[in-house]
């Protein structure tokens, strides 16, 4: 008799289940310390998960992991238990002892995927010591995919994901120009941007197919599991993922893009997120389809009867054990806020200022940030706009705000001018050094640079003013932080409490002395400064 509602390749497998009513207090201890270490590291991505929308699906992964953990369970093989072993605790001990600095770490950097990804395998860790504590090394080998499944849910390596960012985006702005015009509706690209008509759509906006290929990604692994499929199975499974994220996004993007042609960029945004969506759908559609023609295929094994259920075994942990975990990560989160605030004392309040729009200016033209830019920066508060200044000069500004502890701070300085103005077509032409902005008390540290576009000289000013910096230097650091710069603030006790980006580009002026007077006079008229005591709300308080 094959085991109700599981696949019949489950062979010489137990039914195991152990009533909620007769867990001992060993067991209530164990399950508590392995679910407050996955809600600490689950945790840490929900900002992740709320704001960036490729991520969005990370909601959804610890219930699906938790499904496929309890059909694995459930019919995991029999084998001897390792409870009465207690050297075997050594591991787990190690991998909470490890918790502690790992933690330090990354409250100054919670946007370090290599941290997130250390901190979420402590815990697959632990959840496999529990396994085999329970059943041995074949059941926790039999288990292990489950528990592995939950780091779909954390972001991907920062490497990976640009690369594939920026080429899915460029081979779909190339495409969909390519294929517009043989259908007879002439475009053209430049950077990211497709010209057709007179409206440029953004291809980033268009969708480069990131959000669905992440997705889509995981749903491959959950369906593979879900089936049983093999591994040659499961492989091909996750490629044609890949394909069908894709192309459906490239006729994400020709749709778009020709409304925005038709239409204008009106219509293009009217539609942009219900044509999401239905590219959302037919992708998990399509891949829920291939995973049945996979399962379909696959060779079937002779089904075997089920053993007799296992009686209620010991707690995967010795209740001290697990008491003492708990308390440890209490420890470990008293002693990371503790480890910050020491060198935070004494800190001098930041000048409190503001930007004041002109927004009754009547060439004033308020716009948002790209979605990929919201995603990547994750900035609470951010604006951009553009209006013509009084000598005439065409003026686009953007400001980005952080509270305190939201990201690391080394994230706004890894956005900057020469790598988001080329892929809007124009180029750069040299970085023209430092330009110091006094506006009352607030010192705005500039980098400047000259752009070309199309022959028209374009000068763009940009900074980052840290609300409790050590020193000028340290406030307009502008590239990616290497592993050592990360290291080395946590040692001296930095993390981010508040950022500001402001950037500037100035279209008219002849040379950079009169568009560095262009910038004194204007921002005079819209920064607006307060008393250092009421910046104070801005800083973290115990």
């Amino acid at each position: 008799m094959a085991l109700s509602g599981l696949p019949t390749s489950r062979v010489g497998l137990v039914n195991a289940s152990i009533p909620l009513t007769r867990l001992s207090l060993g067991w209530w201890l164990s399950l508590g310390l392995l679910a407050v270490g996955w809600l600490l590291v689950l945790n840490q991505q929900r900002l992740e998960w709320t704001v960036n929308p490729t991520y969005a699906y990370g909601w959804a992964v610890p219930l699906l992991a938790g499904y496929l953990f309890y059909e694995r369970w459930r019919s995991r093989p029999r084998t001897h238990s390792r409870g009465e072993r207690r050297a075997w605790l050594i591991v787990p001990a190690l991998l909470l002892l490890a918790y502690l600095p790992v933690r330090v770490v990354q409250e100054a950097n919670p946007d370090w995927v290599k941290v997130n990804w250390i901190m979420a395998g402590l815990m697959i860790g632990m959840s496999l010591s529990a396994v085999f504590s329970l059943s041995g090394w074949r059941a926790m080998l039999y288990c292990a995919f489950p528990i592995l499944f939950m780091m779909t849910a954390l972001p991907w390596p920062v490497w990976i994901e640009d690369t594939l960012t920026k080429s899915l985006m460029h081979l779909n702005a190339s495409a969909a120009a390519e294929v517009l015009t043989l259908a007879g509706y002439p475009a053209l690209t430049k950077g990211n941007m497709i010209l057709i008509g007179s409206s440029w759509v953004n291809v980033e906006e268009a969708c480069s197919g990131i959000r669905s290929l992440q997705t889509a990604f995981m749903v491959s692994l959950f369906f593979g599991e879900f089936h049983r499929l093999g591994w040659l199975a499961r492989g091909a499974l996750m490629l044609g993922s890949f394909a069908i994220a894709f192309l459906l996004n490239f006729g994400r993007t020709v749709t778009l893009t020709f409304l925005g042609g038709v239409g204008g960029n009106e219509l293009s945004e009217k539609w942009h997120d219900t044509v999401g969506n239905v590219v959302m759908g037919l992708c998990l559609l399509a891949l829920w389809l291939l995973a049945e023609a996979f399962q379909r295929w696959r060779r079937r094994p002779v089904a075997v009867g089920a053993l007799p259920p296992v009686p209620p075994a010991h707690a995967p942990f010795p209740a001290w054990f697990a008491l003492a975990g708990v308390l440890w990560f209490a420890v470990a989160e008293a002693s990371t806020l503790g480890w910050y605030r020491y060198h935070e004392r004494g800190a001098e309040p930041p000048v409190a200022w503001n930007v004041d729009w002109p927004k009754n200016s009547p060439s004033y033209r308020e716009d948002t940030l790209g979605e990929r830019s919201q995603a990547l920066l994750k900035y609470n508060e951010g604006t951009i706009a553009s209006w013509r200044t009084e000598n005439g000069y065409r003026w686009q500004m953007y400001y980005l705000r952080w509270l305190p502890g939201r990201v690391s701070k080394f994230l706004a300085g890894g956005h900057y001018p020469t790598v988001c103005l080329p892929a809007s077509g124009l180029r750069l032409v040299s970085e023209t050094g430092t330009f110091t902005c006094q506006v009352g008390a607030l010192a705005i540290p500039f980098r400047t640079y000259l752009f070309d576009d199309n022959g028209r000289d374009v000068y763009v000013f940009h900074a980052i003013l840290e609300d409790n910096a050590d020193s000028y230097e340290q406030r307009i650091v502008y590239r990616q932080a290497n592993s050592t710069e990360r290291l080395n603030s946590v040692l001296r006790g930095e993390r981010n409490l508040g950022q500001r980006v402001i950037g500037v580009a100035i279209t008219g002026p002849l040379d950079a002395a009169e568009a560095q007077q262009t910038l004194q006079a204007t921002l005079q008229d819209i920064v607006v400064t307060s008393p250092t005591s009421d910046a104070l709300a801005s800083l973290p308080h115990p």
